[in-house]
C-alpha cells in the first residue's frame, strides 16, 4: 500500500492526485498502483475522471451505525460528485449522467428483526 505525492507535479501520478484532491497520506482514497493503472491505460485526463468515479463508488456505501457512533459519507460523496462534473468540463471529457445515490433508506428499522417494511402488512 503505497502513497506518494510530489508537490512539484512532476509526475503523472502527482498530477492526478492534485486534480482529485487526494494529496495527503493520512486518509488517502487511492493507492499509487491504482492511479498508475488508470494513467497507463487511459492517460492523465481520463485517469482523473476514472479515479473520481472510483472514489464515488467507495463513498456510495450505506451509512454505518454502531452503538453511539455513526459514519456518514453523504457530504464527501456530494463533494466528489460535484468535482466529477467540474473536472469533466475542465478536461473536456464526457461522462454519463448517472450519479450514485447519496444515501440508502431502509424500509424497516435496522435494529429489529424485520426484513420488510410495514407497508407489507407487518406491524
Amino acid at each position: 500500500m503505497t502513497f506518494t505525492f510530489d508537490a512539484s507535479l512532476s509526475t503523472d501520478l502527482a498530477k492526478v492526485r492534485f486534480h482529485i484532491g487526494d494529496t495527503t497520506d493520512d486518509g488517502h482514497y487511492l493507492e499509487d498502483a491504482t492511479i498508475g493503472y488508470y494513467v497507463t491505460n487511459y492517460g492523465v485526463n481520463t485517469a482523473v475522471i476514472r479515479c473520481i468515479q472510483f472514489i464515488i463508488t467507495q463513498l456510495s456505501k450505506p451509512d454505518e451505525r454502531v452503538g453511539q457512533y455513526s459514519i456518514s459519507r453523504a457530504s464527501a460523496l456530494a463533494g466528489y460528485q460535484s468535482l466529477l462534473k467540474t473536472k469533466a468540463q475542465e478536461l473536456g471529457i464526457s461522462v454519463s449522467g448517472a450519479v450514485a445515490a447519496s444515501s440508502v433508506t431502509l424500509p424497516y428499522r435496522p435494529d429489529s428483526y424485520m426484513t420488510t417494511g410495514a407497508q407489507d402488512g407487518l406491524p
